[in-house]
């Protein structure tokens, strides 16, 4: 079976979200969040990403970032064993550090990346731990580093302040404030809304954005089945690229899957194939090729 892996290109843009093992609080303990903000510095450094914002709170962090090099898997190996490194030896722990694998969600067009770029600002508030008028109190984070007359990099404010029509300058940033006031929203069901929006399955933008990523990816990485069920758009991509070649190589088209006999012996050679080399479960096979229940499709395959 193909190995399961992230989706990797040049020049993708990234939502990364990370929680503490058993939700402890990792940042709250002799400066390790300050630890482990300089560690986000050195691992955007040595892997050229350029960094749009972040957020670390006392069990878990947000990162928005480009990769200019498909090298998301590389950076944040580094840097999330990096820390864990640097933790325990700190504390005189061992053992994990992170909850599992992290939460990578790609993020495509400027509105829906605005947005993720908000909502991870506006973090402290939502968590009251300060008001929208004392954010940059929170010091873990992007936003009170983006009041400085130099912004350090790899923090890319010019991408910030232009996503907004506002100049480069600490008066942009006074006026990207007074916009985070029109967008801030104390209401939990709101709260609990975006967090679905920016926090869960794998890809931030239109569905047609989507769906030309998902067919771009399928063309590029075919023998890939991809982690996760929130990515069964990616694998369906791919699912059809195979039904596609079976017909093309077997001389059917589009009509005979309709007039053609449930249990027709070309639609089982193609259902062999996709139970084979992909992930594929009857109900979609039995669907696509109309083959009728999806149990019969696996009497057939194992016949």
């Amino acid at each position: 079976m193909p190995r399961k892996q992230r989706i990797e290109y040049p020049g993708a843009v990234y939502h990364i979200i990370s929680r503490g093992n058993y939700r402890k609080e990792l940042f709250l303990h002799e400066k390790t969040g300050e630890a482990f903000e300089r560690t986000i510095f050195e691992a955007a450094e040595r892997c050229g990403w350029k960094l749009y914002a972040y957020v670390i709170m006392s069990n878990h962090y947000h990162l928005v970032i480009e990769t200019p090099e498909p090298n998301l898997v590389e950076g944040m190996k580094w840097l999330q064993s990096t820390f864990a490194t640097r933790f325990n030896r700190l504390r005189n722990e061992r053992g994990h550090v992170f909850q599992g694998r992290y939460k990578s969600i790609l993020v495509n067009e400027d509105r829906p990346l605005l947005g993720l770029i908000d909502y991870v600002h506006l973090n402290p508030m939502r968590a009251k731990l300060c008001t929208i008028d004392e954010l940059k109190s929170h010091t873990l984070s992007s936003f009170p580093k983006y009041f400085k007359r130099t912004v350090q990099p790899p923090l890319d404010r010019t991408t910030l302040l232009s996503l907004c029509d506002l100049p480069d300058t600490l008066g942009g940033m006074r006026k990207y404030q007074e916009r985070l006031k029109l967008v801030d929203e104390r209401n939990p069901r709101k709260r609990d809304e975006l967090a679905k929006q920016y926090c869960r399955g794998w890809f931030l933008g239109s569905a047609e954005a989507k769906k030309a990523l998902a067919k771009d990816i399928a063309k590029s990485a075919p023998n890939i089945d991809w982690e996760g069920v929130d990515l069964k758009v990616l694998n369906e991509e791919r699912w059809e690229r195979i039904v596609t070649q079976e017909m093309k190589r077997l001389k059917m088209k589009a009509p005979d899957i309709q007039s053609s006999a449930k249990g027709a012996e070309w639609k089982v050679t193609i259902a062999k194939r996709l139970r084979k080399e992909t992930t594929a479960k009857n109900p979609w096979i039995a669907k696509r090729l109309q083959m009728g229940h999806p149990n019969y499709v696996s009497n057939l395959v194992n016949k």
